[in-house]
């Protein structure tokens, strides 16, 4: 594929690498993203008379004729393609990763394999005097950046003191006054290779051999507090595990072979799903901005806490950018979700309403009360119980219901006490997630997108209600449920679609961002709009119906698809033009797979973007939004993950045992259950799809799924 500026990271450990091939240069450092400065990196070919070409993070060498770019979802591989010297030249970043593993994807490291081989021919031109020897080269440069060259490694210091966003001061970012220091290491992995005073070297001679390879790891470690939370300092993870900088350039060097193993397992997973080419680079490209937003920290007690920073705005675990990045926990790792429940459960707000909670936990280094200027009542508190009883189903687990039982239904008491006519509807603390949009979206009284998402929430909380046998709590959801549900079918209904809101008039709002009051008619109140279902996926992964007129949300989905669609996806309604929500555009996708509506593969639309996004001098990393707002390396974007789930149209209930699996595909593939592996055994069950004469018909792989659960299809 064309070049465009990606980036790799560590789980929770915040190491960043952002290469930028349009401004030639690579965003560096051990604190990640936004706490990062240009640095030139040389990564080439050297002659024997000193000439260099080099791949195009540097503007201190020649560059190759042509370079290829392939996303993995552990990294990135680079193909160069030089004419003059007869070379062709592979870069391959590999980010280790491996799920439930925590010291191979927390541990600060980056492997860097190098591989040169002679090509002769570029399209129809011949090298005239191809290269016989050279060398391999890699080499760094950056302001304050301090080298020494070591037996064993290259040794590299500097003080974390700027950052990249001019909104804000290193203070912003760091805990306490004083910018702590990373160390970082380059450790050679390749027999041979030469330490120099500012990088790495390998000689090859194609007269021995078709190729020669440089391997090497690229260690960092900051020994200090990073992230404060509730007033207690932080260091990461990884401080837990490794005592020092040399600690990790050995546990890179001796353990190698075991981690690109294990990350080339998991990379295989996806590689041999079935999906589209614009799906899986749309999952690979998204998967490392989500990581680079992740902080797994611990304190000297050893209680640990993980949170992701929402991009660009650095709110902490943002409840409603987590309810759709949860899909990647329950792909990859639930115990994160877990603690993410868990912690949640400690930011508990009031108004005059009743309780609810924060919209997110903090910002920038700094953990202990919400930071975005306005609360989002009813639709945090819907997604937390959401997403805590998809746990509970997916995982088996009731444990985090008991343990915030009594929290839930406080939130429960804030939908009832929301509905101030008595038809279900929320009409208070109605502000929600879509905060770009226009009044009738983002916050009118009685809308449709959020008393879906409330019906949804008080269906999943009467069925917790049950397993934890509080009958009168479950007869309060069901009462929310059923007039919800009445006014649904009786007043929201346009014909072809729902309505945006019931209200029509702005009269008695007020502007959630300004205080202001607004007058007039409510624009947009009737449009089509892809948010009505946003609340019913949850439900549908966990083999629930909603308890709604299916028909009819089917029939709102496809049709607001038709209204809304743009170059790069649906905007928020066919009224509303503001923006494009790439992540909400994916939620839908999935819900309509959910309800076979058979909407057309919209992937290609999204990458379009994303490549967009970051070529001719642009670097948003994933960027769920277009040119009005500004969402950039974003963690949204691994909702992406979706698509293996919608595939199948995957359903898991431990609680009853059953796994339910599509019993049709849109056509022949094979899809990895990745929430089904064992990953200490390296088992991962698929579903394949065969051509018979029946039609496209499924089958598992293997005699049974672990845990002894049962597969239904439907």
């Amino acid at each position: 594929m064309n070049l465009f500026a990606t980036s790799v990271s560590r789980l929770g450990s915040r190491f960043t690498l952002v290469f930028d091939p349009y401004h030639r240069h690579v965003l560096h450092s051990a604190l990640g993203r936004w706490i990062d400065q240009p640095l030139d990196l040389t990564i080439g070919v050297q002659t024997e008379s000193g000439e260099v070409v080099a791949l195009p993070f540097t503007r201190e060498a020649e560059m190759f004729d042509a370079v290829e770019q392939e996303l993995r979802l552990c990294g990135v591989r680079y193909t160069a393609h030089s004419v003059k010297y007869g070379v062709r030249l592979t870069l391959e970043v590999t980010a280790p990763f491996y799920p439930h593993d925590v010291s191979t994807s927390i541990a600060p490291v980056l492997y860097f394999t190098l591989r040169v081989q002679p090509q002769h021919r570029l399209f129809w031109t011949n090298t005239q005097n191809p290269l016989q020897q050279g060398r391999l080269l890699v080499r760094l440069k950056r302001e304050g950046l301090q080298f020494t060259a070591l037996p064993d490694a290259l040794a590299m210091e500097y003080v974390i003191s700027q950052v990249a966003d001019d909104r804000f001061s290193i203070k912003d970012f760091i805990v306490g006054d004083t910018p702590p220091t990373a160390h970082e290491r380059l450790v050679p992995l390749t027999d041979g290779a030469s330490i120099d005073n500012d990088g790495l070297s390998l000689p090859f001679d194609f007269s021995r051999g078709e190729e020669a390879t440089l391997r090497f790891a690229w260690c960092a470690y900051v020994d200090a507090p990073v992230l404060e939370v509730f007033g207690k300092p932080m260091r990461f993870l990884y401080t837990r595990h490794f005592a020092s900088v040399e600690d990790v350039a050995r546990f890179a060097r001796e353990q190698q072979d075991t981690l690109l193993r294990k990350t080339a397992f998991t990379e295989s997973l996806l590689d041999e799903a079935s999906l589209s080419k614009s799906q899986l680079d749309l999952i690979r490209f998204s998967f490392q901005n989500f990581l680079l937003n992740s902080w797994w920290v611990v304190d000297e007690q050893g209680e640990e806490w993980f949170s992701v920073w929402e991009g660009s705005c650095y709110f902490h675990s943002t409840v409603d950018v987590e309810y759709n990045n949860g899909l990647v926990y329950f792909a990859f790792w639930l115990p994160l979700l877990e603690k993410l429940l868990d912690e949640w459960a400690r930011f508990e707000m009031q108004d005059e309403v009743g309780s609810y909670l924060a919209h997110d936990m903090g910002t920038h280094a700094q953990v202990g009360s919400q930071a975005y200027p306005h609360p989002m009542q009813v639709e945090e508190n819907a997604n937390y119980l959401l997403m805590l009883h998809a746990y509970w189903r997916w995982a088996g687990n009731l444990a985090p219901a008991r343990r915030h039982h009594a929290l839930c239904k406080r939130l429960v008491n804030y939908f009832e006490r929301s509905d101030t006519t008595g038809n279900g509807f929320p009409n208070e603390g109605v502000a929600n997630t879509i905060d770009d949009a226009s009044a009738a979206v983002q916050y009118a009284r009685e809308q449709v997108y959020l008393a879906v998402k409330t019906l949804s929430a008080c269906h999943a909380a009467a069925q917790l209600a049950s397993a934890l046998g509080d009958a009168e709590w479950q007869a309060q959801c069901e009462r929310i449920v059923t007039r919800i549900r009445e006014t649904l079918d009786a007043h929201a209904w346009l014909g072809d679609h729902y309505a945006v809101c019931l209200e029509r008039t702005a009269e008695g709002l007020h502007d959630p961002w300004t205080g202001e009051p607004l007058h007039g008619e409510l624009s947009g109140w009737d449009a089509y709009s892809i948010y009505t279902a946003n609340g019913l996926l949850y439900l549908l992964m966990s083999g629930h119906t909603p308890p709604v007129d299916l028909w009819r949300m089917k029939q709102d989905i496809a049709n607001a698809y038709r209204h809304a669609l743009t170059e790069y996806g649906c905007t928020h309604t066919s009224a509303d033009k503001s923006n494009v929500w790439l992540s909400q555009n994916l939620w839908r996708d999935y819900i309509a797979a959910y309800l076979d509506v058979g909407l057309p593969d919209n992937s290609s639309r999204y990458m379009a973007m994303e490549q967009l996004m970051n070529t001719a001098g642009l670097n948003k990393g994933f960027i769920d939004t277009y040119f009005t707002n500004n969402l950039c390396f974003y963690p949204r974007g691994i909702t992406s993950i979706g698509y293996l789930f919608a595939m199948c149209g995957l359903q898991i209930d431990r609680t009853q045992g059953v796994v339910r699996l599509r019993r049709t595909a849109p056509y022949p593939c094979r899809v990895p259950l990745l929430p089904l592996a064992d990953w200490q055994q390296g088992e991962v069950p698929f579903v394949t799809y065969h051509l018979t004469d029946a039609g496209v018909t499924g089958a598992l792989e293997g005699e049974k799924l672990p845990g002894g659960l049962r597969v239904e299809w439907y």
